[in-house]
């Protein structure tokens, strides 16, 4: 189940990529160049790009988690919203 949900984020991702519709992740840009200002170019590029593997890694997990939970809400026929049932 979660190497068909990491395809289908792959797929997600690359439509994404393509159509150029990202992620808004908020002053993700600004909070890059001010790192930039700090610290010389070799160090800032390292950090985002550490920064930017795990950012990726948080946003993949979440994917799957939300794909399994919705797939798990079709089997079940239910959707549970704050331990309720609907």
């Amino acid at each position: 189940m979660e190497e068909f949900a990491r395809m289908i984020y792959r797929r997600w991702r690359d439509k994404c990529d393509i159509e150029g519709n990202d992620i808004d992740w908020g002053d993700y840009n600004e909070t890059v160049e001010r790192i930039y200002d700090f610290l010389n170019s070799s160090i800032a590029n390292e950090l985002e790009t550490a920064i930017n593997k795990r950012v990726w890694q948080v946003e993949e997990n979440d994917f799957i988690a939300g794909f399994a939970y919705a797939c798990k809400c079709l089997s079940d026929g239910k959707i549970e919203l704050k331990g309720g049932v609907v």
